[in-house]
């Protein structure tokens, strides 16, 4: 009676185990649809916000483009007078070449943004199908991570070039979020080779049973 006593109670911590890893993986796809929703909204949003910005900057839309302190700037809506910020400079001051030439450096500026978008709504779609430790997940992780040292590198281009275009006063300018989109970027290649590590080990555990 004992060994079969004590084979029923193994049996049933193998089928309670069993549920409790079933439980973080259903949470897990759960979330990930959420996720995957809000990324899909939120990328959708900033590229039509960034398709109209380039276009303002195109069209010379004076009225809501321009340049302040060296950087791109747009008005939504003005003061009750109808007067600009001081140090604003209206696109159509400039000429065609030097307007066309702002639009291309802004789309340049807002692609690593989009990228990193576009990454993260395959990450959540990977985890939505319950998948964690795969190839997939270190393809676009690396992706992200490249993303965001474009992020802190090309300012230094645009700048330059705006500078070289009599368009900014400044040639070089830096910014906090810069230096923190560089760190986050080198540490996230130093975690993708956790996730490498995590995937070698799921691939080991499968084939063993």
């Amino acid at each position: 009676m004992l060994p079969d006593g004590g084979s029923m109670i193994r049996r049933h911590n193998r089928a309670a185990g069993d549920g409790d890893t079933a439980v973080p993986a259903d949470i897990l796809m759960r979330r990930g649809r959420l996720f995957f929703a809000v990324a899909c909204a939120v990328i959708v949003t900033m590229a039509a916000t960034a398709v109209l910005q380039v276009a303002l900057l195109l069209f010379r839309v004076g009225d809501h483009a321009g340049m302040l302190n060296g950087g791109f700037a747009f008005i939504v809506t003005r003061d009750d007078g109808g007067a600009a910020p001081a140090g604003f400079v209206t696109i159509s001051r400039y000429a065609v070449w030097q307007s066309t030439l702002a639009a291309g450096l802004l789309t340049l500026r807002l692609i690593p943004g989009l990228v990193i978008l576009a990454s993260l709504v395959r990450l959540f779609r990977l985890y939505a199908r319950r998948l964690i430790f795969s190839a997939d997940h270190q393809i676009w992780m690396r992706r992200i991570a490249w993303a965001l040292i474009a992020y802190a590198l090309v300012p230094l281009v645009t700048h330059a070039a705006l500078y070289a275009a009599g368009m900014s006063p400044v040639a070089v300018k830096l910014e906090w979020r810069q230096l923190d989109a560089a760190i986050l970027g080198i540490l996230l290649f130093a975690f993708v080779d956790v996730i490498a590590f995590g995937a070698e080990i799921e691939r080991d555990r499968a084939g063993f049973f």
